[in-house]
């Protein structure tokens, strides 16, 4: 199967990319391109991920840190702002930051000159103390795993009686050099996010994202959100790793009604003893959500590695109600990447589920045939040794993309899940659009991707019961005979595995 061509990028300068093959080059074309700074602000950067374009391979260079590197060599101004992990309840991610970091920043500290600021940050909420005694059986079990490896100095501390449980994310994607453009949207850079729209690779390898490639005013608003977010950390602080972290002058992003617009979450710390969550300040994403789903009249078509957010699930109900004749498609993936590849069964974990569960339960009342729930599966048999749990044989294509389309009014591609956490909590950026051509044209390319042969002779990509036909059809037949990646949502199995924990607060997941 040959992959869609990419969209041309429209008047207001907005390009999709589908998938890493698609974004990777692009940012490292961005980055190559540079002259003067560059800004990037990701959940997961590592340092060490293979360079994918002919640009950079041309000179000489493998790794992010050989391109960073390079460009410091020529006196391009880097700032990094990558998130740090908790600690003592994500160990690993921790460390794996921490370790891309020194990765770098050994590279960096080779050039002469170099002018480069490195920030590994949490952010600044810590949960209150009655929380922290509730949690204290779970610390000290994880604590005691900690002394069997090589501590970082937070987890030194920890060790030492000074810990603090951080349930908050640095969750936005984004790399931007001086005005010529930025990337941004859902794709952190790492090898496990390497995969290209034929998602050939075996389950676990395989991974579906989507980005923008932007140009114009929105330069400047995203500069000026990536200043706040760098002077937050630094009042953190951050863990810097090269260079003397310095404050940045702080401009406010400009409200637009018009073109391309930034959207953010961002929340403050809060403190209080039944504290558990930050206090919510700019609350974009789900504003911009809700108002979009209010104006709907015919098509929403959704894909996010998460929907569990009640207000989203309400909204919609009320617009299928508004409007008899709306249709949503929403695509998710089967379960979340730690379910079923990491095959986590903790009370937590299902109980995210068990919110999924509701928000869908509300949604099939609401909409009946006019909701088509799908999930990607390769149309080939899946290997007796790939992980994850098969669907009517075969594998699952992992989709992380956050995307929102409605009508051809509203287009929105970023960081931010539909959960609380993006909602509310976590620090996220995202691409609201609102050209014609633009949404039109990604939905088209999104059907054409997951759909293929079904939507050769003429169906609509915007009825629901296109994408149903499709996935009931190939649900029928054999791995190898399917046409596209559309299979229906195994609900039954997710339903089985969710329960209920009402405990923690639902912002939480």
């Amino acid at each position: 199967m040959s992959a869609p061509q990419p969209l041309l990028p429209s008047d207001d300068g907005l390009t999709p990319l589908i998938t890493a093959s698609e974004v990777y080059p692009a940012m490292e074309r961005l980055v190559l391109d540079a002259k003067s700074e560059i800004l990037a602000s990701f959940r997961v950067f590592d340092s060490r991920t293979r360079l994918r374009s002919d640009a950079a391979r041309a000179h000489g260079l493998d790794t992010w840190a050989d391109l960073l590197a390079h460009k410091a060599a020529q006196g391009v101004a880097l700032r990094l702002l990558m998130a740090d992990f908790d600690p003592v309840f994500a160990p690993d991610l921790h460390r794996e930051a921490w370790e891309s970091a020194r990765t770098l920043c050994e590279r960096l500290t080779c050039q002469p000159g170099c002018n480069a600021q490195v920030l590994v940050a949490w952010h600044g909420q810590e949960v209150g103390p009655f929380w922290k005694r509730v949690l204290s059986g779970q610390v000290r079990a994880r604590l005691a795993d900690l002394r069997k490896g090589a501590p970082t100095a937070p987890q030194e501390r920890a060790l030492s009686g000074k810990w603090a449980v951080r349930p908050v994310s640095l969750h936005q994607k984004f790399i931007m050099a001086d005005d010529l453009g930025a990337v941004i949207g859902g794709l952190d850079v790492n090898p496990r996010r390497w995969d290209d729209p034929d998602h050939r690779r075996a389950p676990q390898h395989t991974w579906h994202d989507v980005s923008l490639r932007v140009t114009g005013p929105i330069l400047g608003d995203i500069r000026a959100h990536f200043a706040d977010c760098w002077n937050d950390a630094l009042a953190v602080p951050g863990a810097s790793f090269a260079d003397p972290p310095q404050p940045r002058d702080a401009t406010r992003p400009q409200r637009r009604s018009k073109g391309t617009r930034l959207l953010r979450t961002r929340s403050r710390p809060a403190s209080g003893a039944l504290r558990f969550g930050p206090q919510p300040t700019i609350r974009e994403h789900e504003q911009v959500h809700l108002a979009a789903i209010a104006s709907a009249r015919h098509s929403i078509y959704i894909e996010s590695q998460f929907l569990r957010h009640k207000p989203i699930a309400r909204a919609l109900s009320r617009a299928a109600a508004r409007s008899p004749d709306l249709q949503l498609i929403l695509v998710l993936p089967t379960e979340p990447e730690r379910i079923i590849f990491g095959g986590d069964d903790s009370a937590n974990a299902r109980h995210a589920q068990a919110l999924q569960i509701d928000c869908l339960t509300l949604l099939r009342a609401a909409f009946g045939p006019r909701l088509a729930l799908i999930s990607p599966v390769q149309p080939r048999p899946v290997d007796p040794d790939a992980e994850g749990e098969p669907v009517k044989g075969a594998g699952i294509v992992y989709l992380h993309a956050k995307v929102t389309l409605v009508d051809d009014r509203w287009g929105i591609v970023g960081s931010a899940n539909l959960n609380g956490r993006s909602m509310l909590w976590d620090t996220e950026a995202s691409v609201l659009f609102t050209r014609a051509e633009d949404v039109a044209g990604l939905r088209r390319q999104l059907a054409e991707k997951w759909l293929r042969g079904w939507l050769s002779d003429g169906a609509d990509p915007t009825r629901a019961k296109t994408w149903n036909d499709a996935a009931q059809e190939n649900a029928k037949r054999a791995p190898q005979d399917r046409e596209g990646f559309a299979m229906p949502y195994p609900e039954e199995r997710n339903r089985r595995f969710a329960r209920w924990l009402p405990l923690l607060p639902d912002a939480l997941f």
